[in-house]
């Protein structure tokens, strides 16, 4: 353990980096919101679901399984529907950070 305990260190200190920023803080900050919202957590599992079937079809094809005022109906909420809004762009904005961090780390010289 020993050889490695510099880096294991660092590593320490890249957590914790990560842990306060601002992105991982709202991130949290949108997760504990979805927590108790139930509306919140339906339309996120609704919009998911979704999201997973189109990825499965054709565009034409989507609107006849799903229907397009399933769609609509899921679009005017989502719209309307803010803590979800924050959160899906958080939850990106944090992920985005993790990839940079992990391709910093296989590729250092970028």
């Amino acid at each position: 353990m020993e050889k490695y305990e510099f880096i294991v260190e660092k590593a320490r200190e890249l957590a914790r980096m990560i842990e306060n920023n601002e992105i991982t803080v709202r991130y949290r900050e949108s997760v504990e919101k979805m927590k108790h919202d139930a509306v919140a957590q339906r339309l996120l599992a609704e919009l998911v679901r979704i999201g997973g079937e189109l990825n499965n079809i054709s565009g034409t094809d989507a609107e006849m399984t799903t229907g397009k005022a399933e769609l609509e109906m899921l679009k005017n909420e989502f719209d309307n529907n803010i803590i979800v809004k924050d959160h899906i762009l958080a939850q990106k904005e944090y992920l985005d950070m993790i990839k940079m961090v992990q391709e910093r780390i296989k590729n250092p010289e970028m």
